[in-house]
């Protein structure tokens, strides 16, 4: 269902194989243009919480799955795959910690007694 057809974007990005066996070089693109060449060339969306201009590897081999792993190593990150599309959200750097929200202030009560 996949063409073996290279594919270039954003310039230097090349994206050539099918979702087995996936071949990707970069030329100092961004880990956000190498996503992008894979959501042109596969049935791929990708969110991200943070910016992807972290520079990628020169080259990506393996299966999607694999390449996926690979060029989000050091990331915290899901995949969902839903009727021949998958979908990647990308959360943040791993290791980085969330900042939590205020805690919530008493009321009531239980507050007068403190």
């Amino acid at each position: 269902p996949f063409a073996a057809l290279p594919f270039a974007a954003r310039g230097e990005v090349r994206v050539e194989g099918n979702p087995a066996a996936v071949r990707i070089t970069t030329d100092s693109d961004s880990i956000g243009d190498v996503l992008s060449a894979l959501d042109a060339t596969f049935n791929v969306q990708h969110r991200s919480a943070i910016t992807l201009d972290t520079a990628a590897n020169p080259s990506y081999a393996g299966s999607i799955d694999r390449v996926i792993a690979n060029l989000l190593d050091g990331f915290n990150y899901a995949v969902r795959r839903s009727q021949g599309a998958t979908e990647i959200i990308v959360f943040g750097r791993r290791g980085e910690l969330a900042i939590p929200p205020p805690a919530p202030k008493p009321v009531g009560v239980l507050s007068r007694w403190r």
